[in-house]
This record gives C-alpha cells, sequence and structure tokens, in this order.
C-alpha cells in the first residue's frame, strides 16, 4: 500500500524538493504535460490518513468540492476505489495523480471529464456497483442472451431480512433475488428458449446466463439509484455551490439563500 514514507523516498530519488509540513503532511510540485506537450506543474499536498494518502492541490488550485471533476470535499482528489489503490506500487501512485492532474487541466479548458484519458468512477457508493457491472458485463454481451440492458427492468421490494429484487425482460420476470445471488434457480434458464434445450434450469446453465444477467441488471440498478442519493446529499445544503467550471452540474440547481 502508498504511505508517506515511500512517496518520500520516490520523490528524494527523483530529485524532487520536499517540504515536510508535520509528520502527517507534505508539498512538493508535480509535473505533467499537456497534448501539445508543454509543462505545467502543480504544487501538491499530500496527507497521510490512517495510513492512506490523501492528496490535493495547494492554494486553490482547484475547486474545494467537484464530484463532476472528481473532486471531493476539502480538495481532495478521487484517484479511484480504494481497494485499487491499494495495490499499486508508489511510482504507479504517482502516476495516477499525473494523470488525473491532466484531466484537470482539460476540464479547465472544455468543461468536460476527458473519459478516454482518465477513468470515470461513478459517484460515492456507485464506484463499487459499476466495478460489479464491468466485471460481468463483457460476458453479459457474449452470452448472445438475446436481451440488452435497456430491456430490463429491476424492482425492489422489502422484506423481514433483506431487500428482495425481481428481474424483468420486456415487462417478463426472469430472475429473482437478493443482492448477491440469484434464488429461483429451478427456472428455466432465459437462454433456453421454448425449452429447445431440455428445460435447462438457472443452477444448471454452463454459462451461468441468470448469474450474469442477474449481477448486470441489479448492480447498474443500484448504481443508478446510489448516484441519485449522492447528488440528493447536497441539495439540501444551499451552502453548496457550483464552481461553474464543469458545463453539467447538479450543484447550477442549489442557490444561496
Amino acid at each position: 500500500m502508498p504511505n508517506l514514507n515511500n512517496l518520500v523516498a520516490y520523490l528524494s530519488k527523483k530529485k524532487i524538493s520536499i517540504q515536510q509540513k508535520n509528520e502527517n503532511t507534505i508539498i512538493f510540485e508535480l509535473k505533467f504535460y499537456t497534448d501539445a506537450g508543454d509543462a505545467r506543474i502543480v504544487e501538491l499536498e499530500v496527507h497521510a490518513v490512517n495510513d492512506v494518502l490523501k492528496v490535493k492541490a495547494t492554494n486553490g488550485r482547484y475547486p474545494s468540492l467537484c464530484p463532476n471533476r472528481h473532486i471531493n470535499s476539502g480538495g481532495f482528489f478521487c484517484l479511484g476505489l480504494y481497494e485499487d489503490l491499494a495495490t499499486l506500487p508508489i511510482e504507479k501512485w504517482v502516476r495516477t495523480v499525473q494523470k488525473f492532474l491532466e484531466a484537470q487541466y482539460k476540464c479547465e479548458l472544455k468543461g468536460v471529464w476527458p473519459i478516454n484519458d482518465f477513468k470515470q468512477w461513478a459517484h460515492g457508493d456507485g464506484a463499487k456497483y459499476q466495478k460489479v457491472v464491468e466485471h460481468y458485463f463483457d460476458q453479459f454481451k457474449n452470452n448472445l442472451l438475446g436481451v440488452t440492458l435497456e430491456q430490463l427492468k429491476v424492482v425492489e421490494l422489502n422484506s423481514d431480512k433483506k431487500k428482495i429484487y425481481h428481474v424483468y425482460a420486456n415487462d417478463e420476470l426472469i430472475l429473482v433475488g437478493n443482492e448477491d445471488q440469484v434464488l429461483n434457480k429451478r427456472y428455466t434458464c432465459i437462454c433456453d428458449d421454448h425449452g429447445l434445450k431440455k428445460h435447462i434450469s438457472i443452477g444448471k446453465c454452463p454459462k451461468n446466463c441468470a448469474t450474469v444477467i442477474f449481477m448486470v441488471a441489479i448492480n447498474d440498478f443500484l448504481l443508478d439509484k446510489a448516484e441519485q442519493e449522492f447528488w440528493d446529499s447536497f441539495r439540501k445544503d444551499c451552502e453548496v455551490i457550483c464552481c461553474n467550471t464543469m458545463k453539467r452540474c447538479e450543484f447550477k440547481q442549489n442557490k444561496v439563500e
């Protein structure tokens, strides 16, 4: 896991000047290049919080909060999922920060996130659901199930113990399960159209069609729900105002009373 000590060692090796603000915070300048080959330098402040590195630009260089630029409260960069960042060697962590700075530069120029240059994660808990969708989506497409994500509908139901989800394809109920697994495994799998394969059950399907469909549908549904909850959490806070650096932003609806 990247930590402050190996970051200091890496920067020292690269002969990058370091200012030690306190035992848990350092300041240094990091260079990146534009598409035109021009060098840009941003001064960064890195905090070690519970052995996790949090980084932001100094001196109000970027907004103190802009979800569309993936800048969290306090100006700290959202570089990706914790579990992915935790396994990065320090040199790759620094390169991730550089790519983030490149993305910020393009945001300043065009007002949109450069998705081809830096992966765009969903906000809040949506990111973990996004990762599951992406994990299953290639198989979802390759199984040739005759159904698209747009044709799937998820209905969330409350039970005594946990939420139950019904998945519909073209308004026909095909799957029932909780957030983790399909429960109606004895039903005929969606890939066995009209019993042509002698009624292959969901549980015995060799391609795991039901699991693939279910995990994509459920997590896409939960992703959208998490995104909505994320933005809703700001709507009652009139002090959160759009930084006006991006073309589209939910904060533009907030007004100062």
